[in-house]
């Protein structure tokens, strides 16, 4: 929120309650009538989401998980009639999405350690507060990340919150959610799908969108699949095999910080050690524009190679040479390693659905001294293959069965956000998407995004020293190594990047950003 450009208005904050529940308070939505018992299973990555939730304690004890997305809706919407026509709008979406008339509530059953009551279609009802002028866009942006935080609760319905902005340009909407409700994807189609219904409302006319399956079927038939996996299938050998190789645990960012093996945060911090976590910082930065984006991909593909791969082969090989010349970031063992998000959206069905589609996948390659950009990249390529169908099955349940408790520390992963209904407008619309505040000691999260306006990486890594400067420096080298392939194609010899690598690159920004 703090690297948002908030328009200062009047803000007001709509909660979603039971139709005919008078009083929002807690007592009153748990108690409510409309609830209805729901045999449909928990998806395990909600159960171990809400687990967590479970650990930390409640309310501020808690750190916040949630997910958001801000966009512009038409001027009319600041009026009175227009407010009517907003709220029909926001309740039409909420009916077309049933995981958010659904709640979980923490009780043993047959099928997991949650039991799931859901609200049917004009079950639900918005109530409006009118919090007041705000003449500080700082100040607004500070309060709706504390409205943010206080009421998307994954262990209360409903885990979500509204807020709109009425101010002389128009209408902001904002729209918060734990985790458990949405994926990334999932916070890409809301504004066009808000504005779809808007405008049929205020016309009379059937929203031109398509059909949609529920997050809660696909979690029961999810579920279904999962429990029928064992410790010898496949996918769970694959997964054992991979932690293994890596001296039992999950991939680490390979920073060496003052010659500590994954020396990101300070001593006491460490993850499982029973220290105190550590507030994460990132930034964004612009590695190709448009053209140079198709430039890149048409200089991989000769090679076997997408645009995934290709930004892999980046990552490594800008690793590989920054190891060779100041050994901080060191894959000692000749391998890139990584975790991988894959979206688990199948089945049409899924396609514009909210929910949580997503699985994660083990990624290892070797990136030996001398190998070529094409070596690299047809070592990435085949480090993918199956690589979804690992990502299939739940990573709460691969944990489940290999008997350990997995902790994602280094994730890379990669959204081409071209094809989603309503791209091309986000700019018009000023939409953007954010995520809260995280605490962490070690994790370092990359995401590469692929738009019209080009492709952009996200970051976040523990606010100390060695990880600002590490995560800084690999992801300028990554991109310096992009716009020379974009420019230059692939070379038929081996890529040596030191002298593309910044050697006076600008510290990555104290406060955590939108991601782009």
């Amino acid at each position: 929120m703090d690297e948002l450009n908030v328009t200062p208005g009047l803000l007001t904050v709509w909660r979603a309650v039971p139709r005919g529940v008078e009083q929002g308070t807690r007592q009153g939505v748990e108690g409510a009538a409309g609830w209805v018992a729901d045999g449909r299973a928990a998806s395990y990555v909600q159960e171990a989401h809400i687990a967590g939730a479970l650990a930390g304690g409640r309310g501020t004890e808690r750190d916040p998980a949630w997910l958001a997305t801000a966009f512009e809706l038409p001027g009319e919407a600041r009026t009175e009639g227009g407010g009517g026509v907003l709220e029909a709008a926001l309740l039409a979406w909420i009916d077309r999405h049933e995981s958010l008339r659904s709640r979980l509530v923490p009780e043993e059953t047959s099928r997991g350690g949650l039991r799931r009551d859901t609200l049917p279609v004009g079950g639900v009802s918005l109530r409006r507060t009118v919090e007041g002028n705000f003449a500080c866009g700082k100040s607004l942006a500070s309060r709706i990340e504390e409205v943010f935080d206080a009421e998307t609760d994954p262990l209360a319905w409903p885990s979500f919150v509204f807020a709109t902005v009425e101010h002389a340009d128009g209408h902001t909407l904002y729209l918060g959610f734990d985790h458990s409700n949405v994926d990334g994807y999932s916070i890409l189609l809301i504004a066009h799908e808000i504005h779809e219904l808007y405008a049929a409302v205020a016309s009379g006319t059937r929203a031109a969108l398509t059909e949609v399956g529920s997050y809660l079927d696909f979690a029961d038939i999810e579920r279904e699949y999962a429990a029928l996996v064992h410790t010898e299938h496949a996918a769970v050998v694959r997964w054992r095999e991979f932690l293994g190789s890596g001296g039992g645990g999950l991939p680490e960012f390979p920073a060496r910080g003052r010659g500590e093996r994954g020396g990101l945060g300070d001593p006491g911090e460490r993850s499982g050690s029973g220290g105190s976590g550590r507030e994460q910082i990132g930034g964004c930065e612009l590695l190709l524009d448009a053209d140079a984006a198709h430039a890149f991909q048409r200089a991989c593909r000769p090679h076997g190679g997408n645009f995934l791969t290709g930004v892999l082969t980046c990552l490594a090989l800008a690793a590989r040479e920054e190891e060779q010349g100041e050994r901080e970031l060191g894959w000692e063992s000749g391998e890139f390693r990584a975790l991988t998000p894959f979206h688990t959206r199948g089945d049409a069905r899924w396609a514009h659905s909210v929910g949580w589609y997503v699985g994660l996948a083990p990624l290892r390659f070797p990136v030996r001294r001398g190998d070529s950009f094409a070596d690299i990249l047809t070592a990435a390529s085949t480090a993918l293959d199956g690589a979804g169908e690992m990502a299939a099955i739940p990573f709460p349940r691969v944990s489940e069965l290999l008997g350990r408790r997995l902790e994602p520390r280094f994730v890379v992963s990669y959204m081409d956000m071209r094809r989603t209904p309503g791209a091309r407008r986000w700019g018009e619309w000023k939409a953007a998407a954010l995520r809260s505040r995280r605490v962490h000691p070690d994790e370092v999260y990359l995401w590469v995004n692929r738009s019209y306006d080009g492709v952009h990486l996200s970051f976040r890594h523990p606010a100390t020293e060695p990880a600002r400067h590490a995560v800084s420096r690999l992801v300028a080298g990554t991109g310096r190594l992009m716009r020379r392939l974009a420019a230059e194609g692939v070379p038929g010899t081996a890529v040596h990047v030191k002298n593309v690598l910044p050697r006076d690159l600008v510290p990555a920004r104290q406060q955590e950003p939108a991601p782009c």
